[in-house]
């Protein structure tokens, strides 16, 4: 069983980590954001969002989550339910969920373990949730092809490295999605549901088995496209 602090710590991890995140994205400092949420009128010091990302804090509270994602300009969902950064998320302790049933469930658009109650229904449901992973999937390609741009072109060792890094990141997660795609192709085709039709810059899904995504190896900068490398390839 799930030791409850552990999945509160899960929880506050995500909440910092994209605190972290779209507050980078914007340029924004933590000075900035604690400027932002003083004049919304709920302060939260400078130090406590510092606190926050470099996991020093063990809980956030909901005031915090709806003024911190006012701020950043950024539904308050995303700070539950991690999208096109995983497959699945333990939103309740325990209790793993992919990205597309939490988002539903988050949003109230639909229960928890709903069973469909009839064939189309089930179509629906099954072609939804391939729909997000899918999502997932082409979103996290496209972030790991723009840091394989900036392996290519950096000119300091420092961000090459860092880029390495994230390409390798992304390419495990690519990895996830993919078995992930694959398989809900599969169990769809089992209960009688054809699958859509996959882009074709992803067509090598739907065979019977796909190599794991490469990592950046220290020789080989040039960036490469959407497939999956081949050995010694980025």
């Amino acid at each position: 069983m799930t030791n409850p602090k552990d999945w509160q710590a899960g929880v506050t991890g995500r909440v910092a980590e994209a605190v972290r995140r779209f507050r980078e994205e914007r340029g924004m400092s933590a000075q900035d954001v604690a400027a932002a949420c003083a004049k919304l009128g709920y302060p939260i010091a400078r130090n406590v969002i510092a606190n926050l990302e470099n996991g020093r804090r063990s809980s956030v509270d909901v005031a915090e989550v709806l003024v911190l994602a006012k701020v950043l300009d950024v539904p308050p969902v995303v700070f539950l339910v991690p999208l096109g950064e995983v497959g699945e998320v333990e939103l309740l302790p325990g209790l793993m969920y992919s990205t597309g049933e939490a988002l539903q469930w988050v949003c109230g658009e639909q229960p928890f373990d709903h069973e469909p109650t009839n064939d189309l229904e089930l179509r629906f449901s099954a072609i939804r949730n391939y729909s997000e992973t899918l999502r997932g999937l082409q979103k996290t390609i496209s972030s790991s092809e723009e840091s394989r741009r900036k392996v290519a072109t950096a000119r300091d060792p420092q961000t090459r490295e860092a880029n390495v890094k994230l390409v390798n990141q992304f390419d495990e997660i690519i990895g996830d999605y993919s078995q992930d795609v694959q398989d809900q192709r599969s169990t769809m085709r089992r209960k009688g549901i054809t699958p859509p039709a996959l882009p074709s810059e992803l067509a090598y899904l739907d065979l019977s088995h796909h190599d794991d995504w490469g990592h950046v190896s220290e020789e080989t900068p040039d960036a490469s496209g959407s497939q999956p490398a081949a050995d010694g390839e980025i």
